[in-house]
């Protein structure tokens, strides 16, 4: 026999990839001939960055390319200088379903890179990178909210989710051809180039969401005056962008994400060579995940006082969005240092890592970054040195259960100051999550009546006694004796439906089964 029933739609998120992906980094290349011969290399890394991600049925790509940089000492051995070298890549990765609509987080991560010099001119580099990715979609699960028929009992739960309701992912330029100020030695190459963006201010409008903020770049360069010679400048680029985002509502909850995928610097001058430029472009990715918040009753058991019931449960695990936030902390550390650093030269990091652990009533974001450093020893010559760090930030916390937090730690700044073998630095952390509480919940999808299997109830008699052990459920009782648990707190006046303390209950029989 079926029943009439209404029903409601739980939409929840569903992870269809999470995993990275290794590429290899396999170079044998020579120096250009604009670039002097190899004294000993400072340091090597490989920078990939991903251009371009979709999605095409069940497989997702991802584009971009990757730079690989060697900072070294010229055969003099008082200058630094650096070579590099980009190459393109592509990976596909299978899905385990097809997808329309999804939110794509990828980002890469370096393994290791392994660079020694063949000759002056040549160098042989080994390492790899990971491509990692993290795809999310909404699913929906027809639930039932109620059951339209007196002789049913139902145990109804009002659940708390937060849905997945719109996701867009654009990049876009930020351009501008940048002055060096008089005073400053001209620029002859770029040693070194670190964007941060700033994310100021959004607003929804008609499906769009307009961006603004600005770029923070730090650039290191040579002097033409004297090659030796290293110089610095910061800028601040404004941007306003607007981004497609099909769907997005005003009073969606939204988490947004913009970093820097590639800057291109050039050295410019004007007709008379007396002016210096820095012609910049840097490629920004926006990630934009709109939600919102609901509310559901569904039905999550039920029993007939008449028949055995068929009953189709599934169990899912759901999230609530708890907080949403983007804030900078402040962390000191003193580094000793083997050698005796004369003065420095720059100073910044290349790797960011968080984690998210509840902690006494706190959210703990806690990782490791390193720095990189760029200085001259007591003797004059350049040197480089790396260390990796350990931090951790404490914010209150006021959610329940197990959490899932995605999180971004990236460092917008850094401050030093030179203590004979000791370097005082002074970091700024931007750390960034979204923090989900999780819970897992089990909804009845369908249930019919069992006509050819009847309950049995005894009818000798209005009321039967029950002995009750303390913790029981009234909902267990009342099934046992094909009644309600409305009908055992009222001949009992009981307001709560766990039993407080072991003894006898009285349960009516109202009805024949």
């Amino acid at each position: 026999m079926d029943y009439m029933m209404d029903r409601g739609m739980l939409g929840l998120q569903e992870v269809i990839y999470d995993g990275c992906q290794e590429q290899a980094v396999d170079l044998d290349i020579s120096l250009p001939d604009y670039c002097p011969d190899i004294q000993k290399i400072l340091k090597c890394q490989v920078y990939p960055c991903i251009t371009n991600r979709a999605i095409m049925n069940d497989q997702l790509t991802l584009e971009g390319n990757y730079t690989v940089k060697v900072f070294y000492l010229d055969s003099v051995g008082n200058t630094v200088r650096c070579c590099e070298n980009s190459r393109p890549f592509s990976a596909t990765i299978t899905l385990k379903q097809a997808v329309d609509r999804a939110r794509i987080k990828a980002w890469t991560r370096v393994e290791y890179i392994n660079c020694r010099a063949t000759s002056s001119r040549r160098l042989d580099i080994h390492g790899a990178f990971s491509l990692c990715a993290r795809v999310t979609a909404r699913s929906e699960y027809s639930v039932i909210s109620s059951v339209n028929d007196a002789d049913v009992e139902q145990q109804m739960d009002e659940v708390a989710f937060t849905q997945l309701e719109t996701s867009a992912v654009q990049t876009f330029s930020v351009e501008e051809v940048l002055e060096l100020p008089a005073g400053k030695p001209e620029a002859e190459t770029i040693l070194r180039s670190d964007a941060t963006v700033n994310l100021q201010d959004f607003k929804i409008v008609a499906n769009k969401i307009m961006l603004k903020g600005d770029v923070e770049l730090k650039l290191l360069y040579n002097s033409s005056l004297d090659d030796t010679l290293l110089e610095s400048m910061e800028y601040a680029i404004p941007f306003s962008q607007m981004i497609d985002v099909t769907g997005i509502e005003e009073d969606f909850r939204c988490d947004i994400r913009v970093s820097v995928v590639q800057t291109e610097i050039q050295i410019k001058n004007d007709y008379s060579g007396e002016k210096f430029f820095f012609d910049s472009q840097i490629k920004l990715c926006a990630l934009l995940t709109a939600y919102s918040d609901s509310n559901l009753s569904i039905v999550t058991d039920s029993y007939s006082k008449s028949f055995e019931l068929n009953i189709d449960y599934s169990q899912k695990n759901f999230e609530r969005l708890e907080d949403l936030f983007s804030e900078t902390t402040i962390q000191k550390n003193t580094i000793s240092t083997d050698v005796e650093i004369s003065k420095m030269i720059d100073a910044w990091s290349e790797m960011c890592t968080v984690e998210a652990v509840l902690q006494e009533g706190e959210l703990c974001l806690r990782g490791k970054y390193n720095l990189c450093i760029l200085a001259l020893n007591a003797s004059g010559t350049p040197m480089y040195l790396e260390r990796v760090i350990d931090y951790e930030y404490k914010r209150p916390w006021k959610g329940e259960g197990p959490i899932l937090c995605d999180a971004e730690g990236l460092v917008t700044g850094i401050s030093y100051r030179i203590s004979a073998s000791e370097l005082e630095i002074k970091v700024e952390l931007r750390l960034t999550a979204a923090v989900f509480c999780q819970q897992a919940c089990r909804f009845i999808e369908n249930l019919t009546a069992d006509e050819n299997k009847p309950r049995e109830q005894d009818s000798s008699a209005a009321l039967s006694l029950y002995y009750a052990e303390k913790g029981e459920r009234l909902w267990d009782i009342a099934r046992a004796y094909c009644t309600s648990v409305a009908a055992i707190q009222q001949e009992n006046e009981m307001e709560d439906d766990i039993v407080e303390n072991r003894g006898m209950l009285l349960i009516p029989i109202t009805m024949h089964c």
